[in-house]
């Protein structure tokens, strides 16, 4: 997709006042300083398709015309806590452990989202580094390096919509005072990484559907806000050594047509006792086949002796992959090969738009909807002071990032990291 595709209309507000009265304006330290500044702008629920020009986006399209734009692909499953895990990473799932919605056999219930990574992150890489970190609400890092109260690793949490976030965003780089945890911090030098996370998009994707007309405004609101951050740079006079690096974790699809009762149907004319439990439940003793829904994907464990008996997970397998709703089947192999934790059952369900493991449909008649590889494809955009202009990187993934992003500061990426660095589209 080229930077023109995106629409040049359109004027935002929003200025940031102050901005060139801020105390760290004058601190020598961060003057005597080589290192230039990394803004990582994290989108939840980002997709590609987002970029089709239904909306004007006026400051992400000046980002692209300073560097470039190209599509990314994320992790199986997309899902936002895993994705996430890998960019800090650098790692896919089987490497990471992290897993959302499947069913936890050992402790008998269903599991949600977590943070866990059985693997360093950036913050924890970089702080050993002299490498300094704001987090305005890229989660991914709390206690992983960044905590609240840590000038060295600042931090917060303030909720709401992406103009809280630039907020604090703000306040880090111009050494105004920022709520840390209940506690008011101020830096004494700018950060050499700042994060900034919006889940805007996820939140009203999930409610109203990627193309409903409502996305538009949360496009819009989301662009003001990336307006914020370039203007308090440019006020700054730091814009000439910022590098820009935008991205989400995954996509968004639409879903309407439930399709739990037919999967339970499936199963049960092959022999099984199937049961749905969502995150936190657990399953009645004579269960003997576990469905976990997480968006478009569906995690499916059999329990007791069908765990590990080829015939009975072949018989599941073929009798879910003629249910109604089902794109895929993807098997214990399948999922090794896509890098997937290991957490899953032995068969996980893809299911075709527009369905979802639910018994009933969305309330207002269309919903959000990921986890599956349909979701994988996000935008990427690299501007700024250590980019090449116009120079879009070859097939970068989510695991790239991490490597990429330490190679623009100059230190080390994180232990387990196995991204390449996108070198082709760096300045030296």
């Amino acid at each position: 997709m080229s930077a023109t595709s995106l629409s040049r209309r359109g004027v935002l507000a929003g200025a940031v006042a102050g901005a060139l009265a801020s105390p760290l304006a004058a601190v020598p330290a961060h003057a005597a300083r080589t290192r230039g500044l990394l803004i990582f702008v994290a989108l939840d629920g980002f997709g590609i398709d987002y970029l089709d020009g239904r909306a004007p986006m006026p400051h992400l399209t000046s980002l692209v015309r300073a560097g470039s734009l190209t599509t990314s692909t994320g992790v199986m499953a997309s899902i936002t806590n895993q994705s996430w895990t890998a960019v800090s990473c650098g790692a896919h799932p089987d490497r990471t452990r992290n897993a959302a919605y499947y069913y936890d056999e050992a402790a008998g219930v269903a599991r949600g989202q977590s943070r866990d990574s059985a693997v360093e992150g950036l913050a924890q890489a970089w702080r050993p580094q002299g490498i300094r970190i704001g987090s305005a609400q890229w989660f991914i890092l709390q206690d992983k390096g960044t905590s609240y109260g840590d000038p060295d690793g600042l931090y917060t949490q303030p909720g709401g919509r992406i103009g809280a976030r630039v907020d604090d965003a703000v306040a880090m780089l111009t050494g105004r005072p920022v709520d840390s945890g209940g506690t008011a911090v101020t830096l004494t030098r700018r950060p050499d990484f700042l994060a900034v996370y919006s889940s805007d998009l996820d939140g009203d994707g999930h409610a109203f559907g990627p193309d409903d007309p409502r996305m538009l405004d949360t496009l819009r609101e989301t662009d003001a806000g990336i307006g914020r951050l370039i203007r308090t740079v440019k006020d700054l006079g730091l814009y000439g050594r910022t590098t820009w690096v935008v991205t989400g974790d995954h996509g968004m699809t639409g879903w309407k047509t439930p399709m739990a009762a037919q999967a339970v149907a499936a199963l049960a004319t092959a022999g099984f006792t199937p049961e749905v439990i969502g995150s936190g439940g657990r399953p009645a003793p004579e269960t003997d086949a576990v469905l976990v829904s997480g968006g478009s994907i569906a995690s499916v464990h059999l329990l007791g002796a069908g765990a590990a008996d080829a015939a009975a997970i072949e018989r599941a397998r073929a009798a879910l992959a003629d249910a109604e709703g089902v794109a895929a089947v993807l098997t214990k192999a399948d999922q090794a090969a896509l890098r997937m934790a290991p957490q899953y059952g032995q068969l996980v369900l893809e299911l075709a738009a527009p369905y979802a493991l639910s018994f009933t449909p969305p309330a207002e008649g269309f919903d959000g909807r990921h986890g599956s590889r349909a979701e994988t494809a996000v935008p990427l955009i690299l501007a700024g002071h250590r980019i090449r202009r116009g120079r879009a990187p070859r097939d970068p993934r989510h695991v790239d990032l991490a490597a990429t992003m330490s190679a623009i500061l100059g230190v080390a990426p994180p232990a387990q990291s196995e991204g390449r660095v996108l070198r082709e589209s760096l300045l030296p």
